[in-house]
């Protein structure tokens, strides 16, 4: 696949060499596995992709769509990809032919995480959401009637998320003032920078009102003491110190592109 776009016999070999290389355990055994990338390496993501390019995206482009009657389209990250079609007849074949297709590239997909289901406008419903990328993305009607595509943070990211938090706050409560709430404020505004999209404020909300009820019991317990201060006197010390909350981008063409 490399050499369709690479004309370079010794950058081929080296990639070959890397790929032949033995993956050290934790045991300390060396591990000689007999295909795949190596686990962790740092070209793996790249190596995977290129190989996911040949493997499902030309096929999709190529040979799927010129065999389906309605409107279909692929969205791939890495190894986790939604496809789309217009008629539930392409959609069935198209799932039965998936398996047959990378099994010739030696992959398979994981039954937990595969699935079909409709996801129309016309059917619009919370039940059936596409969980792609840390996201749920479902159709519902807004408050004028009108159908629309929303997105929330998935459950299972969302508690993932909290249990980190959780964790981090325990483990550095140690941090005096304005260190801890800095620390703190740059992990709430990576969560917010990524799960910022219109519709997902409630979600935001709930993570932030995590962190806070989580700093507030485990700060009260630096030390070995027990409530050093009230809920009162702890709401206007992170408002003073000015703990990072939760905000929504300004709608854009670009949030409507679904409507």
């Amino acid at each position: 696949m490399l050499k369709e776009r690479i004309d370079d016999a010794a950058f081929l070999n080296l990639i070959r060499k890397w790929l032949k290389a033995g993956i050290l355990d934790t045991d300390g055994m060396v591990i000689h596995p007999e295909t795949g990338t190596p686990q962790g390496g740092i070209v793996s993501p790249v190596l995977a992709n290129v190989y996911l390019h040949f493997a499902l995206d030309l096929w999709f482009e190529k040979v799927v769509k010129a065999h389906c009657q309605g409107d279909v389209l692929i969205m791939r990250y890495a190894d986790d990809f939604v496809c789309a079609f217009q008629y539930r007849k392409d959609a069935i074949k198209f799932f039965k032919a998936l398996p047959k297709r990378l099994a010739k590239f030696d992959l398979s997909v994981a039954p937990e995480k595969t699935g079909m289901m409709r996801f129309s406008r016309f059917h619009p419903s919370r039940r059936r959401r596409i969980t792609f990328l840390g996201f749920e993305t479902y159709w519902t009607k807004d408050q004028k009637g009108m159908p629309r595509v929303m997105q929330r943070t998935a459950r299972k990211k969302l508690q993932g998320a909290c249990r980190r938090i959780k964790d981090w706050i325990k483990e550095n409560r140690h941090l005096k003032g304005i260190k801890f709430i800095t620390a703190l404020n740059r992990r709430l505004r990576g969560h917010y920078n990524y799960y910022s999209v219109v519709g997902n404020l409630r979600s935001l909300w709930v993570f932030y009102g995590w962190a806070v009820q989580c700093a507030f019991k485990w700060l009260n317990r630096r030390g070995g003491k027990r409530k050093s201060f009230t809920w009162k006197a702890f709401t206007i010390a992170i408002k003073r110190l000015g703990l990072s909350k939760p905000r929504l981008p300004v709608a854009t063409k670009r949030h409507r592109v679904f409507s």
